[in-house]
């Protein structure tokens, strides 16, 4: 892997593990409480314990026209980098399905039809007409890095796959390896594909409802 594609990789993966942990933390309900009243003030400008604190600024709107001709002109691309990732990740469920056992086997063959169901949802969100709202358009930007940190950092789908089908020691082993050369297969497929590819990736297929809001 060369340094053009390490790089940006390492920064996702860096920020991405930050975007993750917030979400665990949200998911779980280990809610962080909020600093007192007194801290707050002491850390504004003017020492107010009454001062705000400043809000942050509102996140832009997505360009909607630009992220529509970006998709139709890259639309080649996308489908090819898909229809790969697709091919790499049936070839990991074969992999994983050869070192179960019976019992483990019916465990993964749940989660893979839960996958399939996944799947099914975003084709019907890919039926429907009605237009994409801006935060529903950001969620669809966001799913390729959720998906990238699975891939990308082993140690966390190795540490559910394993809870999840109760794998002992040398199928964990085996696992890892497998995980591994599914991170190898999908850094050389980022290397060898435009970087919109897999931004785009999810929202591609609902280019037909990026339809731009109208202005009150």
């Amino acid at each position: 892997m060369n340094a053009r594609v390490a790089i940006p990789l390492l920064t996702i993966a860096v920020f991405g593990a930050g975007y993750f942990a917030g979400w665990w933390i949200g998911r779980t309900g280990c809610k962080v409480p909020p600093p007192p009243p007194s801290l707050l003030g002491e850390l504004s400008p003017s020492g107010d314990e009454n001062a705000t604190t400043p809000r942050p600024a509102p996140t832009p709107s997505p360009n909607f026209s630009y992220l529509a001709s970006q998709i139709e002109r890259l639309r080649p691309q996308i489908e090819e980098f898909r229809k790969r990732m697709d091919e790499i990740d049936r070839e990991m469920d074969r992999r994983i399905d050869r070192i179960l056992q019976p019992e483990q086997k019916e465990a993964f063959q749940e989660l893979v039809r839960n996958g399939e169901l996944y799947r099914a949802r975003e084709d019907a969100e890919r039926a429907s007409s009605v237009p994409l709202t801006a935060e529903e358009v950001r969620e669809l930007q966001r799913r390729p890095l959720q998906r990238l940190l699975t891939i990308i950092v082993v140690p966390m789908r190795l540490h559910w796959n394993t809870k999840q089908l109760k794998l002992d020691e040398t199928q964990r082993e085996q696992l890892r390896e497998i995980l591994e050369w599914r991170r190898e297969q999908f850094i050389a497929l980022v290397d060898q594909s435009p970087p919109p590819s897999l931004e785009l990736s999810t929202l591609a297929p609902l280019a037909g409802r990026l339809v731009e809001p109208e202005k009150k």
